[in-house]
């Protein structure tokens, strides 16, 4: 993989695709050449290939058997203890929003659980990249069938905008991954405003670290044949394999700077590190199945690092050096009352 050049200022590379990465691309109209959408467009143009790779094909209790399991299951036990707390409290129908939701992954992990439980939820995903919205639709209209007590719809909505609920109107609400990463720094604050604004109970939401590995966010690295990333101004710049280029948003925080923003509007219920160590040794068809299950006593060492992991995870000194940091956060606008549609719990 080689490293791009810096570009010309005033330059722009043509964004377009040859063919996916994995399976067909899907057929979205130009727009306006603006930061968000050339990231928009960027994960259109790789289609089915994006949930291919980060989320790899679906395995018991919501999570995945990728190269991200290890990230993937701790984030999905932050979820399911949060909507197990909300059934405790006697919640018989989850309202769920999943910000940024790409091709669906997590509202179909959530809406799987809760029928698995006999709870009925109603889940709203909204996200700017059209194609991947119509991915989530065909995958959620498989999935959910006609069912009385599941409840689906998928939006167009760019995050950097006020959100169009009113006060409250979630349970639980997601934005996980890298998706405020792709924000533009003076939009983050603002759009973590909305998030705790239109959730009653828990904002959940995962960033990309600022010491974390390379990641190309729409495809593996392996399939990268050019890459920059300009830490100072948020802009990656990728030329894939298959000839596409692509330019997208990618500003990096740190623990800290995140804890001060969560924290002038909500609650911090946890700040973690996500994935310190595994994904280093996880097995992928694409880049190390063959090196990493050969090593010697590797299960006993994934073990260890394991237990590693959870001894340091929430140590300020290696908060900025997993590959994620997850923030659990209770909105600061809290009442007890339990009854009516916009109950705050």
């Amino acid at each position: 993989m080689r490293m791009l050049s810096r570009p010309r200022a005033g330059t722009a590379p043509a964004i377009r695709n040859k063919h996916a990465v994995v399976g067909r691309p899907t057929r979205i109209k130009r727009v306006r050449s603006t930061p968000a959408c050339a990231t928009a467009w960027a994960y259109d143009q790789v289609g089915e290939a994006y949930g291919a790779y980060a989320d790899g094909p679906e395995a018991e209790e919501g999570c995945s058997t990728s190269r991200f399991a290890h990230a993937d299951s701790i984030v999905w036990d932050a979820i399911r203890k949060t909507i197990d707390e909300l059934r405790e409290r006697g919640i018989t129908r989850l309202r769920l929003l999943d910000a940024g939701c790409g091709p669906g992954t997590w509202v179909g992990r959530v809406a799987a659980y809760a029928r698995r439980v006999n709870l009925a939820i109603d889940a709203t995903g909204f996200d700017i990249a059209e194609g991947q919205l119509e991915i989530a639709r065909r995958r959620m209209e498989w999935a959910a069938g006609t069912s009385a007590t599941t409840r689906v719809r998928f939006l167009t909505h760019n995050l950097a905008d006020p959100l169009p609920w009113s006060d409250g109107e979630f349970h639980i609400v997601l934005c996980n991954y890298i998706v405020l990463n792709h924000l533009d720094r003076s939009a983050l604050p603002a759009a973590l405003g909305e998030l705790c604004r239109v959730a009653n109970h828990r904002v959940i939401a995962t960033l990309r670290a600022v010491a974390s590995p390379v990641t190309a966010c729409i495809v593996g690295t392996e399939h990268v044949s050019r890459y920059h990333h300009d830490r100072q101004s948020g802009e990656l710049r990728l030329v894939l394999k298959d000839g596409s280029e692509h330019v997208l948003t990618l500003n990096l925080y740190s623990a800290e700077r995140l804890k001060a923003l969560f924290g002038a509007r909500a609650i911090l219920k946890d700040l973690r590190a996500v994935d310190l160590f595994l994904s280093r040794f996880a097995l992928d068809e694409n880049w190390t199945a063959h090196l990493a299950s050969a090593l010697p006593g590797r299960n006993q060492v994934l073990r260890s690092l394991r237990e590693a992991e959870d001894q340091l995870c929430r140590e300020p000194a290696w908060l900025d050096h997993g590959t994620h940091v997850l923030v659990v956060a209770q909105p600061r606008t809290h009442v007890a009352k339990i009854s009516g549609r916009h109950s705050l719990i």
